[in-house]
Parts: structure tokens; sequence; C-alpha cells
């Protein structure tokens, strides 16, 4: 009997800790105090003093109630942010679909191919209904962090990205209305 109120117990912490709910108004404090200039993680003392310079983090989460995605000049859906003091240069998506976080924004609908099981989870479309209903199920919020001069181009995040959903891209021509088009395939590993 002990035993099984333990496991009980443990079963109700668990899901204390770890459910999230994106559409409950009673999330903890710190969900609702989501600060886009803050990094995901604060470095330490002895992590800034780290003169090696080899302090790195990736992290992708899922969407993010309350958020707005980043849009830039030229389309772009990402920030860069650079951070002289702390050594660190940052890169931030949020609520974003697959296909959004891999292109940049930089690619039309008509220019990425999808050779995946589920296109669905990676691209919205009219016939899914509500976009928004849409994108907190299949949208996602990722994070970079390194030192500065790491980061010399969108490859490195590109590799992340890929490697975090397990597919590859290439860019290929292929016809498109009768045309042969530069288009960004996206495939599963």
């Amino acid at each position: 009997m002990k035993t099984f109120l333990t496991m009980i117990l443990l079963v109700i912490a668990m899901n204390t800790l770890f459910a999230q709910d994106t559409l409950n108004p009673s999330r903890p404090k710190a969900l609702l105090n989501f600060n886009d200039q803050n990094p995901v993680f604060k470095l330490q003392d002895e992590q800034l003093s780290n003169k090696n310079g080899f302090m790195r983090y990736d992290v992708l989460t899922g969407y993010r109630e309350g958020v707005s995605p980043i849009s830039e000049n030229f389309g772009l859906n990402f920030q860069a942010q650079i951070d002289h003091e702390k050594g660190t240069h940052r890169i931030k998506m949020y609520n974003l679909s697959i296909q959004d976080m891999l292109t940049h924004g930089l690619r039309k609908s008509n220019r990425v191919i999808l050779e995946v099981k589920d296109p669905g989870k990676y691209r919205y479309h009219l016939d899914y209904g509500n976009e928004l209903e849409w994108l907190r199920k299949n949208g996602y919020c990722y994070e970079m962090m390194m030192p500065i001069g790491v980061i010399n181009s969108m490859q490195i995040v590109d590799d992340d990205l890929c490697r975090l959903f397990k597919v590859k891209i290439r860019n290929e021509k292929r016809m498109i209305d009768g045309k042969e088009r530069e288009v960004l395939v996206i495939s599963e590993q």
C-alpha cells in the first residue's frame, strides 16, 4: 500500500512539474514573464570568466503562447544578437513551422519541396483550418548561443536545426510550372 501511494504521489509530482498546457492562464509566473531580450539560460559568473570561450547551447521548445514570431527586414524570421560584454552571439526564432525555421523566412512555399511522411507537420496549408491552432500544435521556438566569431553564417544554425528535426536540406533544380527553378528540398533522415 505504501509503495502504491508513493507511486501515485510521484506521478502527480511529475505531471505537475512536466505538464505544459500552453492554453492554461494559470501557467507558472516564469512562463508569463517571458522576455525575448534575455537568453534562455543565464550565464553564471564562472561561465562568464571562461577564458576559452567554449560556452555553447541550443534549445528547441514547442509553441509559446503570447510570443510573436520575429519579423525582421527582408522577411527574415530570426534575430541575431551579439553581446560584446559577455562574448556571446545569440540566434533566436519564435513560434515558427519547421519549414519557416529551415528557410529563415527567405523562401516561399512554392520554392520548398517536402519529401516527408507528414507534410502537415512542416508547413501550414489552408486545408488545415485555423492557422493559430495549427501553429500551437506544430510551431517551435529555437535559440542558439555561441562565442562571438563561431557563427559566421547560418550554416551552423541550419546544421543544428537539421539535427534537431532529423531532416536533411539541399538545394536542387526542379521543373516547376514548366520552368527549371531552384528549390529547397527538405527530406527526413
